[in-house]
């Protein structure tokens, strides 16, 4: 692999897009953003941002449909290289989801919003990964197995280690993904009617007809000479 300078990085890279038509699709997005700028002060607002991204995604839907082709291939290749992470994940991979996962107990831990449930489960998860990271370390001392990458995968038992490890932080990570996008959703569609609810309980006191009490001041009592 050759090195290249800064210079050179950049001089390589505007050459290969000002040569393709990734140019053009630049160029016609630029257009259609200062259009947008220009008609929303004329316009509607929704209205011109709406059309500008149904455009935008037009435009790029025909320029993604002259290479299905090679991003098949590339979606494949990415597939693949998650799932060799998720089943054959190397010793930096284990450690940053360890990492990872400490990182998320803590802030958890630590923050006031979240309620008991969720700090229990972002408790366990991670420090059950530790502890499965450490079984591993101990079966390789134990059994004094090459700590390389050929003699780890070709061993069942640290293979169902590495695999229930990777496994466990998957589940973990798409749990709270779902867990997040359900609080937002039910957030947006429950906090209007709690708006509406309090507009229609608010009541503003100096609208209220305010009554006048007259006070009648107790009579002096003539006194007889």
């Amino acid at each position: 692999m050759p090195e290249l300078t800064i210079f050179e990085i950049i001089k390589n890279s505007l050459a290969a897009l000002t040569n393709s038509k990734v140019f053009i699709l630049i160029i016609l997005e630029i257009a259609i953003l200062l259009v947008s700028l220009v008609f929303s002060r004329l316009m509607d607002r929704k209205v011109v941002k709406t059309t500008s991204i149904v455009s935008s995604l037009v435009i790029l839907g025909f320029y993604i449909t002259n290479y299905v082709s090679t991003l098949k291939v590339f979606i494949d290749n990415v597939s693949t290289k998650i799932m060799e992470v998720l089943y054959f994940p190397t010793t930096l991979e284990f450690i940053i989801t360890m990492i990872i996962g400490i990182v998320i107990m803590i802030i958890t831990l630590l923050s006031k919003k979240n309620g008991k449930i969720m700090k229990i489960i972002n408790t366990i998860v991670p420090i059950s990964i530790s502890f499965i990271f450490l079984g591993i370390i101990e079966y390789i001392n134990t059994n004094r197995v090459a700590f390389d990458e050929f003699s780890t995968f070709t061993n069942p038992t640290l293979m169902s280690m590495y695999e229930l490890a990777m496994g466990l932080f998957a589940t973990w990570m798409i749990g709270l993904f779902l867990y997040k996008v359900n609080k937002m959703i039910i957030k947006r569609a429950t906090l209007p009617k709690m708006e509406q609810d309090a507009n229609l309980v608010t009541v503003h006191l100096e609208n209220l007809p305010v009554e006048e009490e007259e006070i009648e001041l107790p009579r002096l009592k003539s006194v007889a000479k």
